[in-house]
């Protein structure tokens, strides 16, 4: 069992395609990338939150991530299970896949194996390119 929990929920919110994602996404889209951190371990994850000019609220898009504030990893996984139904399929795919990395990460079993931003991600890209932050501080 993971003993950590999780201690700082972040999600970024992008106006345009950030320079550190190099999959081809659609221009013309707001970006989001999730991270979490539970211990010493830190993954993300990162999704398109909308398609268009208009702007996303990222306070209520995120409103999903309390659920997992306290949470251990593993807590934050039953979680998904329980209420994942609830979410657009952007936020459990980008939930799910921080919490795979970070299953991954420490050693665990994922629960299905994703493609999280942790291979490219500069963290200090994050806070210059951003125009939207969202913490959740546990």
């Amino acid at each position: 069992m993971i003993n950590n929990r999780l201690s700082r929920i972040e999600l970024f919110a992008f106006s345009s395609r950030p320079s550190f994602m190099h999959h081809s996404e659609p221009y013309g889209c707001w970006y989001g990338v999730l991270k979490l951190t539970c211990g010493q371990q830190i993954c993300y994850s990162d999704c398109v939150l909308c398609a268009g000019d208009h702007g996303v609220d990222l306070i209520k898009w995120g409103s999903f991530l309390k659920g997992i504030c306290h949470c251990t990893i593993e807590e934050a996984a039953d979680y998904v299970r329980l209420h994942g139904r609830e979410w657009n399929a952007d936020q459990l795919i980008l939930l799910k896949t921080a919490l795979d990395s970070m299953f991954i990460s420490t050693g665990h079993i994922p629960m299905k194996s994703g493609d999280g931003a942790d291979s490219y991600l500069n963290p200090a890209t994050l806070i210059t390119e951003a125009v939207s932050y969202y913490s959740l501080l546990s």
